[in-house]
């Protein structure tokens, strides 16, 4: 189908560009034409009027009488005297012919253009009979005689030989415009298939490219022409797609294996509560655990919805003029009951009115992401310590903890989307990899940044800058790199 229809494109490029040049070769040609035709029979006009000045510089008028001064011219005037007086009539100013040739007698010519001659005192041109017949061309000069008595001489040239050239010169154009229209022609279709030859190879590389193949690019043939550019720009296109999805398939991926397990826990105890017809402690029990599965579940939902809002860049930052002192007080205000519960002991030292932009949800749930994994992965009875400072119009954050810490060849991929360290999936505690991720995105969001310094069994500590003056770009940014969150 492609290949039948680029034919039909480069029949009607080479046909357009054919008929164009085919008109702009007529008109030149026709222009050619006419300026070599007219400098042809203008040599004519001026080997007349040469004739006519040696004609007359060899005649002597004394009254009606006539006579050649053929002894007193040198060579050269009698050479041209004798080549010119084939077609001579010398006329008074009455149109009396007074002597004439042979030649010039059996034509019938009108005294109209001699008159003329005689009245203006300047030469007049005439032409007799057609091509093909006697053709001449015939110069009217005024000739002055003995007591200012006026004449007209009249002087012509068979146009024969002009004719013929002429005519040369129109068949000689006539057999060469068919010549050039059709090499051209020729010319302009092997150009147009040529031309499209990458657009024919293009359009064969895109059939390949499915929604399950979109690793496959298009060719770019390296001349660096606009079909160069345009599948560059078609490739750079295709890789963004890619990578949506990608990012898509990895998103149903994690949210399927994220999902299966709580709900494969809730049906598996669900069944055993209604199998076993235990008592009401059993079922409180129960009912207890499977509240936390249905938490984990909900929070697992909301995560990986976020994520996916994310990477589509529909996340806003709503800045605002806001005290992170108060922010990072409440947060730490907030974490007390469940730190509580663990025993472990909580505290912070904030400085006091760290005024900036902010989006405070997201700050908020930045700190609880830290804060909560903090005391998750931290010992019993260990301690989280949180301290807020400015450095060089920067707020620094660092929160620290007295946990397991995280081994170095682990420390570059905790802030990956969906990672989780060996200790947590060894650990009872349950996650989606998905916090850390989350609290990079933001940070880096507002402009800032965040880092991880720890040693396996020194526990860890996590340092969060963000600018207080607000950030350039106000969307969350989506992420080029395949990224997820402890």
């Amino acid at each position: 189908m492609m290949q039948p229809l680029l034919r039909r494109l480069s029949f009607r490029l080479a046909f357009k560009q054919t008929i164009t040049f085919a008109l702009l070769v007529v008109v030149l040609a026709w222009s050619a034409y006419a300026l070599l035709s007219r400098r042809i029979y203008g040599q004519v006009d001026e080997e007349l009027q040469d004739r006519a000045v040696a004609v007359r510089s060899m005649l002597l008028v004394r009254g009606n009488d006539v006579r050649w001064l053929n002894e007193e011219a040198d060579p050269e005037v009698r050479e041209q005297f004798s080549k010119s007086i084939r077609f001579y009539q010398l006329l008074d100013d009455k149109g009396k012919v007074i002597e004439s040739s042979h030649e010039m007698s059996d034509l019938r010519l009108h005294f109209g253009a001699a008159r003329q001659a005689l009245q203006s005192g300047h030469n007049t041109w005439e032409y007799y009979g057609s091509p093909g017949e006697d053709h001449l061309r015939i110069l009217n000069t005024p000739v002055l005689g003995p007591k200012q008595q006026q004449f007209v001489m009249r002087l012509g040239v068979s146009l024969d030989e002009a004719d013929e050239d002429s005519r040369r010169l129109w068949v000689y154009m006539l057999l060469l415009l068919p010549f050039m229209i059709l090499a051209h022609a020729v010319n302009a279709w092997i150009m147009a298939t040529t031309s499209l030859k990458p657009v024919e190879q293009i359009a064969a590389a895109a059939k390949q490219i499915t929604p399950f193949e979109l690793s496959k690019r298009l060719p770019v043939s390296g001349r660096q022409d606009e079909l160069d550019e345009l599948a560059v720009s078609l490739n750079a296109m295709l890789a963004r797609l890619q990578s949506s999805f990608q990012r898509m398939s990895e998103f149903l991926r994690t949210l399927s294996h994220e999902i299966r397990q709580p709900l494969t826990v809730l049906r598996s105890e669900t069944e055993q509560a209604l199998r076993m017809g235990s008592n009401e402690a059993n079922y409180r029990d129960t009912l207890s655990k499977q509240l936390e599965h249905v938490e984990l579940l909900a929070r697992t939902v909301s995560d990986l919805m976020e994520l996916a809002k994310s990477e589509s860049e529909q996340i806003k930052l709503q800045r605002e003029k806001e005290d992170l002192s108060e922010l990072v007080q409440a947060a730490i205000d907030g974490i007390r009951t469940q730190a509580a519960e663990r025993g472990i002991q909580i505290s912070g030292t904030v400085q006091q009115s760290v005024i900036g932009a902010f989006d405070a949800g997201q700050i908020w749930r930045l700190l609880l992401n830290l804060l909560d994994n903090a005391i998750k992965f931290n010992h019993s009875n260990g301690k989280v310590d949180v301290s807020l400072s400015v450095v060089n119009d920067m707020a620094m954050i660092s929160i620290s903890d007295t946990g397991s810490g995280i081994a170095s060849e682990e420390q570059g991929h905790i802030f990956d989307r969906g990672y989780r360290t060996a200790a947590a999936r060894k650990s009872s505690v349950p996650g989606t990899g998905l916090g850390l991720h989350f609290a990079r995105v933001i940070a880096e969001a507002h402009g800032g940044h965040i880092e991880v310094h720890s040693a396996p069994d020194e526990g860890s500590c996590f340092h969060v800058s963000l600018p207080l003056g607000p950030a350039a770009e106000p969307l969350m940014p989506s992420l080029s790199r395949d990224t997820t969150v402890n």
